[in-house]
């Protein structure tokens, strides 16, 4: 047996970019493509956006994927990539997106059946 017997080689077709999220100078938060892929998001997309309201330090975006549109946010596609037009909510929440970065991790979590993602602001 040789060390290759126990490697396995990752395709270069299935190893998607880098799971975030940025909020852009427009308002709008865009997903990378790894992002795209790791939340299934398609031109049929909506999304809910929740905030901590219990934790005034937590500025995490929680977001739900929803089967209807009511309550949720449609998903949009500029080019290649997707975004959802989040500018009022950044606005009535204070986010000061046209002068700071934001960028964001994302990760998928699961309670009581129902799948959402978290995401998390990098810090600097």
């Amino acid at each position: 047996m040789g060390v290759l017997d126990f490697v396995s080689f990752e395709d270069p077709n299935k190893v998607g970019g880098s799971i975030k999220a940025t909020i852009h100078k427009t308002g709008k938060l865009g997903f990378s493509s790894g992002a795209e892929d790791f939340m299934e998001i398609n031109e049929e997309s909506y999304f809910k956006i929740g905030f901590n309201n219990n934790d005034s330090t937590d500025d995490n975006l929680y977001v739900v994927k929803s089967a209807t549109e009511s309550g949720a946010f449609k998903v949009s596609k500029a080019g290649m990539y997707y975004y959802i037009n989040l500018k009022n909510v950044f606005d009535k929440r204070g986010i000061d997106y046209r002068n700071k970065s934001y960028i964001y991790d994302i990760k998928k979590e699961n309670s009581e059946d129902t799948e959402f993602f978290i995401l998390t602001k990098r810090k600097k």
